[in-house]
């Protein structure tokens, strides 16, 4: 590492300042007793919330109730919409750097940059309020644990298009690395096709950081990836074709190769503990802090024990 600092430094002006602290809004906090890294960004949370001047506003306990659908049909249009995107925007910086936690409600938001209402701006301030109590949270690493994925998907799930959503996330030593909760390019026809479209998505990923592991000197071995849908798992270990599958897109039966393959290697896991099940729609209290844990998210200085189950 000394050797690679000083041969940049031969060739371009800089100085070394010794460990990263902060890298473009995300705070680094090392604890070298326990050997845990946390990265969190209370600066840019605390940044949005001062420019919207609701320092003093209560908090919110969860990012977006369960169970509400955030449409197009509202009539009423904001007047000044570049707030709404500019606020969107800095939300979704949040939600694909530290906070999982505020994917799906961000996702659901992004999709109105176009035509924001007064609803829609008062969904996005309600993340906000989440934001302001949880501001310390942050992705925690330390934990022995080799690159393991979940995936999950919410069948039918945005009301205008009737789309499924995707999500999935890859871990690595304690904490999420790599997640996404993304609407569906096609309408799915049934539970088992939008699990099947994506678990066809997460495979792409896990062949990518599998690759990247292997750059890091990890042993090449099969990704393990967790799924709740038996008749998902059962078409990606059919190698023939069905009649329940022909009308599926040819680019998602690519996961079926790579499981042959040994690339990837799904197994079940019930819904209720698949942590990609918080990345397709929105959670309550209680299950929201269960999936801010699974995903490796402590307040920072937090020990990294886990919830008991209740």
């Amino acid at each position: 590492m000394d050797a690679a600092k000083a041969t940049i430094l031969t060739r371009h002006k800089g100085r070394d300042q010794g460990h990263a602290a902060t890298f473009l809004g995300m705070r680094i906090f090392r604890d070298r007793e326990r050997r845990t890294l946390t990265i969190s960004c209370p600066g840019v949370i605390k940044g949005v919330i001062n420019t919207l001047g609701m320092a003093e506003e209560h908090p919110a306990k969860i990012p977006r109730p369960p169970g509400t659908a955030l449409t197009r049909t509202d009539p009423l249009p904001l007047d000044d919409s570049g707030r709404y995107q500019e606020l969107v925007g800095s939300l979704l910086y949040l939600a694909v750097t530290v906070r999982a936690d505020i994917a799906v409600a961000t996702n659901a938001l992004a999709r109105h940059m176009s035509r924001p209402t007064e609803p829609l701006w008062r969904a996005a301030k309600g993340v906000v309020r989440y934001l302001a109590g949880t501001v310390s949270l942050g992705l925690q690493y330390g934990s022995p644990g080799e690159l393991e994925g979940a995936v999950d998907a919410d069948f039918n799930g945005c009301p205008d298009t009737r789309r499924s959503t995707t999500g999935w996330a890859f871990f690595y030593h304690g904490g999420a690395i790599s997640w996404s909760s993304k609407r569906q390019p096609t309408v799915a026809c049934s539970t088992a096709e939008a699990e099947y479209i994506a678990a066809a998505a997460a495979t792409r990923e896990a062949l990518w950081l599998k690759k990247l592991m292997q750059d890091l000197g990890e042993a090449d071995r099969p990704v393990p990836m967790a799924e709740d849908n038996m008749a998902c798992l059962a078409l990606i270990a059919n190698p023939e074709g069905t009649g329940r599958a022909k009308h599926i897109d040819t680019a998602h039966h690519f996961v079926r190769e790579r499981a042959a393959l040994s690339e990837v290697k799904f197994h079940y896991q019930p819904g209720a503990e698949l942590v990609a099940d918080g990345l397709t729609k929105a959670l309550a209290g209680p299950a929201l802090m269960a999936f801010r844990h699974r995903l490796g998210m402590f307040e920072v200085g937090e020990p990294t024990e886990q919830p008991t189950a209740e």
